[in-house]
C-alpha cells in the first residue's frame, strides 16, 4: 500500500523540482518595450576627437617618444599661464588690464553694462599690477574680486563677469546715463569689447 502510495506522489515531486524558479524583479522583461529612439545622422563627432581619445605618441630617434596630442593650453586658451607686468605710471581700470590679459588669447572682453559697468570702469589696484605666473582664468577672476564671477562663452569666445549671489549694487552707483542703457538679452554675451577710458601710455599698444 506504501509502495502505491509513493507511486503517486513521486511525478508530482519531479514536476515540482523541474519547474522554472521564478526570475528576479531585475531580470524580467519589461511588459512594453521602449520605443527605439531614431538619431540623425546630419550631426555626428567626428571620427578623431582630439578630446575624447586616448594620448598617442610618436618614436623620435631611437628612444625618444614624443606626444601627438595638443597642450592643454592649446585645447584651452584660457589655462595658459601668463605673466602679467604694468609700469606704475599707467593707470588702468579693470576692464583695460583684462583686455590687456586677454591679448592674443582669441577672447575678447564682453560689452559694459549696468552691473559689470560698475567693476570695469574701477582703477585697477596696484596691488594687481604684477600678475603671475598664474593661469588667464584665474587672473581674469582675481582682478574681478571675490564679488564677481567669471563666466566664459566659448561660442561666441567671449568673457564676462556678473555679480555673485549675496551681493547687491547700491543704485547710487549706476550713473544715469549708464542705466538708461538697454540691458544684453539674458544669456548672451556679445562683443565687441568695452569702450574704456582712455589709457595713458603705451599699455594697450605694446
Amino acid at each position: 500500500m506504501k509502495l502505491h502510495a509513493l507511486a503517486a506522489v513521486l511525478p508530482f515531486v519531479l514536476l515540482t523540482g523541474c519547474a522554472t524558479p521564478p526570475q528576479k524583479l531585475q531580470e524580467r522583461a519589461p511588459a512594453q518595450p521602449t520605443p527605439s529612439v531614431s538619431v540623425s545622422r546630419n550631426v555626428q563627432t567626428p571620427a578623431d576627437d582630439p578630446y575624447g581619445r586616448a594620448p598617442e605618441v610618436v618614436r623620435y630617434d631611437r628612444y625618444l617618444l614624443v606626444s601627438t596630442d595638443p597642450q592643454a593650453a592649446q585645447q584651452d586658451p584660457l589655462s595658459q599661464i601668463i605673466d602679467i607686468r604694468i609700469p606704475p605710471s599707467v593707470q588702468p581700470t579693470v576692464a583695460d588690464a583684462m583686455r590687456y590679459a586677454l591679448k592674443q588669447s582669441g577672447y575678447s572682453l564682453c560689452q559694459t553694462g549696468p552691473a559689470n559697468g560698475v567693476l570695469y570702469r574701477q582703477p585697477l589696484p596696484a596691488v594687481q599690477y604684477q600678475l603671475g605666473p598664474m593661469r588667464l582664468r584665474t587672473a581674469l577672476q582675481v582682478m574681478a574680486g571675490a564679488a564677481w564671477q567669471l563666466e566664459v562663452d566659448d561660442v561666441q569666445r567671449v568673457v564676462c563677469h556678473s555679480l555673485r549671489a549675496g551681493y547687491q549694487l547700491p543704485a547710487t552707483q549706476l550713473s544715469p546715463h549708464i542705466a538708461a542703457q538697454p540691458a544684453t538679452s539674458a544669456g548672451t554675451i556679445s562683443p565687441p569689447a568695452i569702450q574704456g577710458q582712455p589709457v595713458r601710455g603705451g599699455f594697450l599698444t605694446k
